[in-house]
């Protein structure tokens, strides 16, 4: 089985039959992959990526506005936090659980900012900065809720509680902990405790010891990040890079390159390759798929490259290879003169449409190599000119004079 392959759009660059040939493998091939599934994969001695779970749960209590150092605890956190997110490997599925940011005095008030799914850095940031402490600390609510939201997770979960304090509604998180523990629930309790001393700090360590967890003092911003690196680079968390570069006649160029977990069609990450910088990612280790776009060219070609293994530590260096583009252009005239005339650019003998504009642009459309069809309409709209079998080759300019 092909572990690694290149595909590519091309409108008019083969002949009808080598297209029904290709499109024919295409399917074949994805219906072999699809079917065969974890066997398939079993045969090549690959296994699939991993799906690790984190949950952060942030006290956002009205006590979050206590200074440590000159600076609120929580403008610590939450500078801490995002430094934590921008740093985590992409594919990892993460959770925000907060409490205590949306009413004063509520024991109820729980709220998941950010279900557990592959990470949206971007978006989870936003969450983070929008977060305004007010309430109470509900622990063991919060605690309760975000088990509870598991559900059919398989893989054990990391559960990460960042609290300067202990609870202050009804409720034991401690002994909660433990009995969901004994209950068969699949996390690992870490807490983090901000500041915290004496019975506070007795009840936060005791919620990590029951959930087989660690507990780390914080009592600055460096030690709250030094706590939070520790939790997020455990061996289950080490991450993989990932380097993709797109070339096009043997030239760097910009590209967008969408990674999957292999065999997924959920996008994990995305970024540019741009010129002379390839795409580069951080990824837990697992096996990946990459889809690389031209988004330059109107038929929008793209290059997969499947079965990419990443390892723990290890750098993977792959490259797109792109066929160059040609240019057409279009020229009218009317009575005489040069006018302003509306074109459509087609697969010579189709009617999908590939790309269109008027004829006083400058800049000629950008074409994959192969023949295409023209229509070109006057200044009126009323005539319609139909000029058939243009060839465009890579590298070079063909220009279509019209006149009316």
């Amino acid at each position: 089985m092909i572990s690694e392959f290149t595909r590519y759009t091309r409108h008019g660059q083969i002949m009808k039959n080598e297209i029904k040939t290709i499109w024919l493998y295409i399917f074949t091939a994805t219906f072999l992959i699809s079917s065969a599934g974890l066997q398939a994969h079993a045969t090549q001695g690959v296994i699939e990526a991993k799906k690790g779970y984190i949950i952060f749960i942030l006290d956002a209590s009205g006590s979050m506005w206590g200074q440590v150092q000159g600076r609120t605890k929580i403008g610590i956190a939450k500078n801490v936090l995002t430094d934590l997110i921008k740093n985590i490997p992409d594919g990892l599925n993460v959770a925000l659980v907060v409490y205590g940011q949306r009413r004063k005095g509520d024991c109820s008030d729980v709220e998941e900012l950010v279900a557990l799914a592959p990470i949206n850095k971007d978006k989870f940031i936003k969450k983070i900065e929008a977060i305004r402490p007010k309430g109470k600390t509900p622990i063991t609510l919060s605690i309760k809720t975000t088990v509870e939201k598991l559900g059919a997770v398989e893989e054990e979960a990391t559960i990460i509680l960042v609290s300067d304090g202990r609870e202050t509604c009804e409720g034991d998180p401690c002994a909660l902990v433990k009995e969901l523990k004994e209950s068969g629930a699949k996390f690992v309790m870490n807490v983090i405790g901000f500041d915290v001393a004496g019975e506070d700090r007795k009840q936060l360590q005791c919620i990590a010891e029951m959930g087989a967890g660690k507990y780390y003092a914080a009592r600055d911003a460096s030690a709250f990040m030094l706590a939070g690196k520790k939790v997020v680079e455990e061996p289950k968390f080490a991450a993989g890079y990932l380097k993709v570069a797109a070339l096009k006649d043997s030239i760097p160029f910009t590209a967008y390159v969408n990674v999957f977990r292999h065999g997924e069609e959920s996008k994990i990450a995305g970024s540019y390759a741009y010129e002379p910088n390839p795409a580069s990612f951080k990824l837990l280790p697992g096996v990946y798929d990459v889809k690389v776009l031209d988004d330059d060219i109107p038929q929008k070609p793209f290059v997969v490259i499947e079965a990419i293994d990443i390892k723990p530590g290890k750098t993977v260096k792959k490259t797109a290879a792109f066929a160059g583009e040609g240019y057409l252009k279009v020229e009218a005239i009317e009575d005489g003169e040069p006018v302003s005339a509306y074109f459509l650019i087609y697969s010579h003998d189709e009617e999908s449409v590939i790309a269109n504009g008027y004829s006083y642009e400058p800049r000629p459309i950008k074409l994959l190599p192969g023949v295409y069809d023209v229509r070109v309409h006057n200044k009126s709209g009323k005539k319609v000119k139909q000029i058939k079998g243009i060839t465009v080759r890579s590298g070079r300019s063909q220009t279509v004079d019209v006149r009316f």
